[in-house]
């Protein structure tokens, strides 16, 4: 007799590689508590909060739980998927508030914006690069916004946490071209926004239109778990349109109907750790991240990132993925030839991280 599909699935399932062990994903282990709001609230759709009350209850418990930690009252929030949909909002609400069709961003920014600008017809400026990894160079923003001045300009895009090396880019820096361009600030703070609340409470709390966008699944709750923050809720006004056949008459966001599960995950992760366990978190993921640095650095492998966020790149010796897979850690290429790239989890002990350099210098 065939297996039931059951059966087949829970096979599946138990051999998927655990995000602990992916340990160059940015996708993370979950939370107990938000694992468990996900299964709660999968059956709930997130676009029909006049039907379903509860999604109110829960944005803002996640809206009130994010401005705690950030240090900073949120203009408005608005429930996402993740990082791509978040600059995918943010572009799309910035070229309708102001009509620019140029964004002028910092040179770390992520693949995915470069595919919503395409999307959306808006052309991107690239500020000046400096090595390693595509850093900004200091005063990049400021040059490119001197050379942009008279164009029309929807959103001038940092990123708080590069893929690559965990760069924060010059945020102060790009506040203030947005400001002379009066353009929209859009900040993609997905992987590191636990790492810098400070400042991006200062750009929500700086009077300037401000967006943030911040992946809760890069660190605490099951994908897909984002929010869009917005310095005024004004700034997310054009992601209301008109749904005359629903009991609200209209939908925020640009999918339709999606699931509550994430926006349910984030809300219990957020409310388990609190705002002085996020920090803690914060600083746990720093202290791996240091670790696993200092040991490469001393067993002489070429370190690319510096402390800026919980990620580790470096020139990997031979061999180094392989040995690895071997033991079931899995590390991720970096755009640059011959890297890998290593993300803290909070599931990862000092252990863990001992083992990984072991394996990457060949001593283990």
């Amino acid at each position: 007799m065939a297996p039931r599909l059951l059966d087949r699935l829970l096979l599946l399932a138990s051999s998927t590689l655990p995000p602990c062990r992916a340990a160059g994903s940015m996708v993370a282990e979950p939370l107990p508590e938000a694992s468990l709001a996900y299964c709660l609230f999968h059956r709930v759709n997130l676009n029909d909060p006049a039907t379903w009350s509860q999604v109110g209850d829960l944005e803002e418990a996640v809206r009130g739980a994010v401005s705690s930690y950030l240090g900073a009252d949120i203009g408005g929030l608005l429930p996402t998927g993740g990082g791509s949909e978040n600059v995918l909002s943010a572009l799309y609400a910035a070229r309708e508030a102001n009509g620019g069709r140029l964004v002028l961003a910092g040179a770390g920014l992520h693949a995915s914006a470069e595919k919503a600008a395409r999307l959306l017809g808006l052309r991107v400026v690239k500020a000046p690069a400096a090595a390693p990894g595509g850093a900004t160079a200091p005063g990049g923003f400021e040059d490119a916004a001197r050379r942009l001045r008279g164009e029309r300009v929807a959103a001038v895009l940092a990123t708080a946490g590069t893929t690559e090396t965990g760069y924060v880019e010059p945020l102060a820096e790009a506040l203030e071209a947005a400001a002379e361009l009066g353009a929209v600030l859009y900040v993609d703070a997905a992987w590191g926004w636990l790492s810098v609340p400070g400042a991006l409470g200062r750009l929500l709390s700086s009077g300037s239109p401000v967006l943030v966008g911040i992946d809760f699944h890069k660190h605490v709750a099951p994908p897909p778990s984002a929010a869009l923050l917005a310095s005024h809720g004004a700034l997310l006004d054009p992601l209301v349109f008109e749904a005359p056949y629903m009991p609200a008459g209209r939908q925020r966001g640009l999918p339709w109907t999606r699931s509550a599960a994430g926006l349910a995950a984030a809300a219990a992760a957020l409310e388990a750790l609190g705002p002085r366990g996020l920090g803690e978190l914060a600083r746990r993921l720093e202290g791996l991240a240091s670790r696993l640095a200092s040991l490469l650095r001393a067993a002489g492998v070429e370190v690319w990132s510096r402390p800026w966020t919980p990620l580790v790149a470096f020139r990997a010796p031979r061999g180094a993925a392989e040995r690895l897979r071997r033991r079931g850690w899995v590390l991720y290429p970096t755009a640059s030839p011959g890297g890998l790239r290593y993300v803290a989890k909070w599931c990862h002990s000092v252990g863990d991280v001992e083992e990984i350099a072991g394996l990457v210098v060949g001593v283990a």
